[in-house]
C-alpha cells in the first residue's frame, strides 16, 4: 500500500499540471463560466477529468493495447473530432444568438452579453457528456499519458500493481479537476469585470472549438 500515496501524489501534480495548456476543455469550462454556467462547467469539466482517469487507469494496468486500437483509428479519431467543430458550430449559430435576443432582442446581432448567474438555458444539454467527448477528441491525451508513465515506470517512480495505478489514476483525475475547479471559480469571481471579454465569450469559444476540431480533424487522417 506504500505505492498508493506516492502515486496519488504524482498523479495530482501531473494532472493539474498537464489540464492547463489550453485546449477544448479550457475554452468550454471557461466560456460556460463567463456566461454564470458554474455548474454546468464544474459537469464538463468532471467529464474531461473522467476521461484521464479511465486512460491512466487503463495504461497503469498494462491495458492500453486496447485503448490503442481504437484512438489509432483514424474514423474513430475524425468523428470525435467532428463533434468538436458540430459544437462550436452550435455556439456560433444557436447559443450566441440565443444569449443575445435574451438581452435585447432588438440589437442581438452585435451586442453579445453574458446570461445571469441564476438563468436556465432550457433543456439539459448534458454538460457531463460533453466534457467526455471534448476530452475523448483530444488525440494527444493517449500518447502523452502513455509516455509520462512509461518515463515513471522506467525511472522507478511508479510501480504497475493495482494499487499504483489506481493511486495514479485517482490523483490525475483529482489533479486535472482541481485545475478545472481552480479556473472555473477564478473566472466567476471576476466575470464582472471581465467587460467585452465575456459579452463576447460564446463566439470565441465557438470559433476556438471549430479551429481545434478541424486541426483535430487534420490530424485524425494524416497520421499513420
Amino acid at each position: 500500500m506504500a505505492a498508493f500515496p506516492l502515486a496519488l501524489v504524482m498523479g495530482f501534480l501531473a494532472g493539474f499540471i498537464g489540464a492547463i495548456p489550453p485546449g477544448p476543455l479550457n475554452v468550454t469550462c471557461l466560456r460556460k463560466s463567463l456566461q454564470g454556467e458554474r455548474r454546468d462547467a464544474y459537469r464538463v469539466a468532471f467529464g474531461g477529468a473522467a476521461v484521464d482517469t479511465f486512460i491512466c487507469a487503463l495504461i497503469g494496468l498494462g491495458l492500453g493495447w486496447i485503448l490503442e486500437k481504437v484512438v489509432t483509428n483514424p474514423w474513430v479519431r475524425g468523428t470525435l473530432a467532428l463533434f468538436l467543430v458540430g459544437y462550436g458550430a452550435k455556439l456560433l449559430l444557436v447559443d450566441a444568438r440565443r444569449d443575445a435576443e435574451q438581452t435585447d432582442p432588438e440589437t442581438s446581432r452585435l451586442q453579445f452579453m453574458p446570461r445571469p448567474a441564476d438563468a436556465r438555458g432550457g433543456f439539459s444539454r448534458f454538460p457531463v457528456l460533453t466534457g467526455l467527448l471534448q476530452g475523448a477528441a483530444n488525440l494527444a491525451l493517449f500518447v502523452n499519458w502513455t509516455l509520462f508513465i512509461s518515463f515513471l515506470v522506467g525511472h522507478r517512480l511508479f510501480v504497475p500493481t493495482a494499487a499504483g495505478a489506481g493511486g495514479f489514476a485517482l490523483g490525475v483525475g483529482l489533479g486535472v479537476f482541481s485545475w478545472f475547479v481552480l479556473l472555473i471559480e477564478l473566472v466567476d469571481r471576476w466575470r464582472s469585470r471581465a467587460g467585452a471579454w465575456a459579452s463576447r465569450s460564446t463566439i470565441v469559444a465557438g470559433v476556438l472549438l471549430v479551429v481545434f476540431g478541424l486541426y483535430f480533424t487534420w490530424r485524425s487522417f494524416e497520421i499513420p
